[in-house]
């Protein structure tokens, strides 16, 4: 039994659907539906009812979920440890310089880095993606820098191409309600996007990113907050669509009640380190780390992405 299987059960509990699960995972329907059955018949029993609304735990099957969940999360924190180094302890804290877009994707990675790494404080500085490209030489050398940056924003490419490492890459999906009439779609496109209310993220980037997506079009942007508990009472409610990405879903997976649906000719965009962190610096660290856990905790979207990257064409893809 691979602990893959055991993630791929708790997703098909959590979204009482294979497919739904099976699109979480970048693994096929037919993949998912056989790894499910080989955990049914090696622990011989069965595992889920099928139900008029979706597949729920047998007895056995909800005992084995609450197993499975703590064995997923040791696991996880087993590799946040490999992904830790040993390093001088400072009781300065590291700051880091980024975007709210890139916060919002990162949240998860911030804070397990807090929890497991000795001694470690994460000051975040929030900026627009303009003002960091023009500032970063002039702060700090020990101040860590992470962008976000789509191939469609060719001048700034080429402004930062010597200073800029992607670290990974994602892409840009759609998020509604179980009760959404998108909920069963296997994909959306742009221009059924802008035919249902959209409520979204107040973040220059992210309106620019929607722009490109929707072209000449105009999207039905009802709702723009700074506040994501809105963003998901509205999308809760089953009125609203919002964003979100590949590696934010994959950190941190939605909940039961929300649903990922990928977007046909999406915006890929790269997530990286602007500048060279001095070596042996706290900045230098918590990069190491950061490549480790992708590397570790994020290995099958690492392979899938990588493998993206190579294949798609330069219009928008780093």
């Amino acid at each position: 039994m691979r602990i893959e299987a055991l993630a791929l059960f708790l997703s098909v509990a959590q979204y009482r659907s294979i497919s739904h699960a099976a699109r979480q995972h970048y693994i096929s329907q037919q993949g998912a539906s056989a790894m499910i059955k080989s955990l049914e018949q090696e622990w011989e029993v069965a595992l889920f009812d099928r139900t008029p609304t979706g597949l729920q735990l047998t007895t056995t099957g909800r005992a084995i979920a609450k197993e499975a969940a703590a064995v997923l999360s040791a696991y996880r924190r087993v590799q946040i440890a490999a992904a830790l180094e040993s390093g001088a302890e400072s009781d300065e804290p590291l700051i880091i310089v980024t975007m709210p877009f890139v916060t919002n994707r990162l949240e998860v990675l911030f804070s397990e880095y807090e929890a497991m790494a000795a001694g470690a404080r994460l000051r975040i500085v929030e900026r627009s993606l303009f003002e960091i490209v023009d500032t970063y030489e002039a702060d700090n050398a020990d101040v860590l820098y992470l962008i976000a940056l789509p191939a469609f924003m060719q001048r700034m490419a080429e402004r930062v191409q010597q200073s800029f490492r992607p670290l990974v890459v994602c892409e840009l999906m759609a998020a509604c309600a179980r009760t959404h009439p998108l909920a069963n779609r296997e994909f959306v496109t742009p221009a059924e996007l802008c035919q249902v209310p959209l409520a979204c993220y107040n973040e220059e980037f992210l309106m620019r990113i929607l722009g490109h997506l929707v072209g000449r079009r105009c999207p039905d942007v009802q709702m723009r907050t700074s506040n994501p508990a809105m963003i998901g009472r509205a999308v809760a409610s089953g009125e609203m669509v919002t964003f979100t990405d590949s590696l934010s879903v994959f950190l941190d997976r939605p909940d039961a009640e929300t649903v990922i649906v990928p977007i046909r000719d999406s915006v890929f965009f790269s997530v990286g380190v602007l500048g060279e962190p001095e070596p042996g610096s706290a900045a230098a660290r918590f990069v190491r780390f950061f490549e480790r856990y992708l590397a570790t905790s994020c290995a099958s979207y690492m392979a899938r992405h990588v493998a993206d990257g190579a294949e798609a064409g330069e219009g928008e893809r780093l």
